[in-house]
């Protein structure tokens, strides 16, 4: 078509291709729908820990299972509220958390209770594990939310080999750290069990994470103008705040 020549009626304007940004270049994102996780998330898994080794220390095993089931149901019910969390297999899990629940004060032994947890910690990092070659990695779009990836990145081919990897690794230290569990507690107070395991947990899944945020860095440092991953993270910490303040 030459120029000053109108189009035919009906022609369909010319889109830009998101695939273009897929296989090329850096895609930013707007930031517009910037994650913003509440404030008290992570503090009420410590508090089921204390709420657990209170009441074990001063009404025993029963109540402490009691009282722990019934933090970690409503925590789970107000991160999906929040947008954290598990989603559409809230129900699942809730039914999972009860049961242990129920069946631990029922035999008031805490090898059960504790043996049913360890239990679903190897049934989801095999879960884990499969979830990257059957294409069902739960992590791909909840990093992408927290780092405020675009559409087009988010289907870029070296970001999701780079998340599927860190969630395989993920599922295998998962699986360790069930067995870690099954010595631990011979070895331990229920009480001691919970403390301890979480002191010990914690900075594990931290250095985990700074790891996972160095191997993502190197892999979409790939993708020609990629900004770095200590920008994204800084952009997105702005972006939640001037969304908190928007509330």
């Amino acid at each position: 078509m030459t120029p000053g020549e109108s189009k035919p009626l009906g022609t369909p304007e010319p889109e830009e291709s998101e695939a273009e940004g897929v296989a090329g270049e850096w895609v930013a994102g707007d930031g517009d729908d910037a994650f913003v996780p509440p404030g008290w998330v992570g503090y009420d898994t410590l508090l089921a820990v204390v709420a657990f080794v209170v009441l074990f220390r001063f009404w025993g095993l029963g109540p402490a299972i009691g009282a722990i089931t019934v933090v970690s149901v409503l925590s789970g019910f107000l991160r999906v509220r929040a947008g954290v969390g598990v989603g559409k297999l809230l129900p699942l899990v809730t039914v999972c958390v009860i049961a242990r629940g129920v069946v631990g004060i029922i035999t008031d032994n805490d090898d059960i209770y504790f043996g049913i947890g360890i239990g679903y910690k190897f049934a989801i990092a095999g879960a884990l594990v499969l979830s990257a070659p059957l294409k069902l990695n739960p992590a791909v779009d909840l990093v992408a939310r927290t780092l405020g990836l675009s559409a087009a990145m988010r289907e870029h081919e070296e970001y999701r080999s780079a998340v599927d990897r860190i969630v395989v690794v993920f599922g295998v230290l998962l699986g360790l750290a069930a067995g870690f569990d099954i010595w631990f507690l011979g070895v331990t107070d229920p009480d001691e069990y919970v403390l301890f395991r979480y002191l010990i947990n914690w900075p594990l899944y931290v250095a985990f994470t700074a790891l996972s945020l160095t191997f993502l860095s190197r892999r979409l440092g790939r993708i020609p103008g990629f900004p770095g991953i200590m920008n994204l993270v800084e952009q997105q910490a702005e972006a939640r705040t001037s969304a908190r303040k928007r509330r």
